[in-house]
């Protein structure tokens, strides 16, 4: 344990994995990172061939603060031979299978700063450095980034009903899922939720009897993608809304929900088309319903199906729904790590027993002010509706890494100013 880190990671998914490419740049930085499982994978579970990634590619894990970086997707492209095919696609996005391929390049570059299969079970804290130690060795470190990424966030009423025909879309049971003969329900009308129905009703798992997808969405709603929506995801708007009052902040989050979770308008438009087809030409046997404003409230299992008590907000009227299968997308959240129980009594949260978070992404604590808790996807009420997703990664790597450097490494502020002022009315 003689060596210390500047900088120790726990978890490699995309944000993590963004931070090791950028703090590169600075060479006298020492930094590590650990990941419990044995290779990078990003939610492998919920990726179809008609996954896209609903970011642009240049907004990778570097290119936004730095372009010449030998850990861009055009070098990705580049080094595989892959460039002129790639533009002759004419595509401004990728699929997520591609996104993950990159990454998985990208780790292969940097093996001697990642450690796959090494789960960090320790933290320790003694005034002036970090101790955090898997089951074999234990390394001291000035600084810590939380990068463990998110769950499946299931309903509690729901959880004892999981197994292989009843359970959340990111699990192992979909991969291996038959749903000949079955009536299929799909719970949740976000983007996973879109993609499983339309993928089964391709009959990807099978000939199903029936598939239903339900939402409480009153439709199934678009990812809104326009210019000026677009500028929620920029530094410029990051620094303005970390800087307003916290009550305000979470009202405006929700308001532009649609912005970080709409489904791809082009997915949407496709799957119409889809349905028309099945429906009015090619005659299909399968019956299939979308169900928008209900909410599933109550899970009762009758032998072998399931009995779906459902709340319909539109008619204000109860339904039940019987099911062979059940598959929630109920979406993820965000889970403390364990193995920071050991400091969690010098940490500050909120009334939701949330991190607070100060601008560099660091957590609020009472240790030494020169070692940080970092924490990634864990401020979306306190850095903006950006945070959870992959468009600003590279640059809050960046307001990280000089965090660490305690330096500016990269510029992270002044850019050319917004279309939308939101600070001042006065002219400069």
């Amino acid at each position: 344990m003689s060596k210390i880190f500047d900088l120790i990671g726990v978890g490699i998914g995309p944000f993590n994995l963004s931070l090791a490419a950028v703090s590169e740049k600075n060479t006298a930085l020492k930094t590590h990172f650990f990941d419990q499982k044995p290779m990078f994978q990003w939610h492998s579970e919920i990726i179809f061939p008609d996954s896209d990634m609903q970011t642009a590619f240049l907004k990778d894990l570097v290119t936004g603060v730095d372009p010449t970086s030998p850990y861009s997707f055009l070098n990705y492209l580049v080094k595989n031979g892959l460039f002129h095919s790639f533009m002759n696609t004419n595509r401004n996005v990728v699929t997520r299978k591609e996104f993950e391929l990159y990454c998985q390049w990208v780790t292969q570059k940097m093996p001697e700063r990642l450690s796959f299969n090494s789960r960090i079970e320790t933290l320790e804290y003694d005034g002036n450095f970090f101790v955090i130690g898997n089951k074999t060795k234990k390394y001291k470190t000035k600084n810590i980034c939380i990068g463990t990424g998110i769950s499946p966030k299931i309903p509690d009423f729901a959880a004892p009903y999981i197994n292989k025909t009843f359970f959340h879309a990111k699990s192992e049971f979909l991969e291996n899922l038959n749903v000949n003969d079955k009536r299929v329900t799909i719970i949740g009308g976000g983007q996973t939720g879109v993609e499983i129905f339309r993928n089964a009703l391709k009959e990807k798992w099978g000939n199903a009897k029936s598939i239903t997808l339900v939402s409480s969405r009153p439709s199934l709603e678009p990812l809104d993608e326009s210019a000026f929506t677009n500028e929620y995801f920029s530094p410029n708007y990051a620094e303005c809304f970390f800087s307003i009052n916290t009550w305000q902040k979470k009202s405006i989050v929700n308001y532009q929900k649609l912005s970080s979770d709409g489904n791809t308008p082009t997915y949407l438009q496709d799957l119409y088309n889809d349905l028309y087809l099945s429906q009015n030409v090619d005659r299909s046997p399968v019956k299939f319903k979308i169900l928008p404003y209900r909410r599933l409230e109550r899970v009762k299992k009758n032998k072998e199906q399931y009995e779906l008590s459902l709340s319909n907000h539109f008619t204000q009227q109860k339904e039940c729904l019987n099911a062979d299968i059940v598959i929630l997308c109920t979406g993820f959240e965000n889970n403390i790590p364990t193995f920071i129980n050991s400091i969690k009594h010098f940490i500050q949260f909120d009334d939701n027993d949330c991190f607070l978070i100060n601008r560099d992404f660091s957590i609020q604590w009472e240790g030494h002010e020169d070692n940080k808790i970092f924490a990634q996807n864990f401020s979306r009420y306190e850095h903006g509706i950006f945070e959870p997703q992959t468009s600003m990664m590279a640059w809050r790597s960046a307001v990280i890494t000089n965090a660490v450097s305690q330096q500016e490494i990269y510029q992270t502020k002044g850019f050319v100013p917004n279309f939308l002022s939101y600070e001042s009315a006065e002219w400069a």
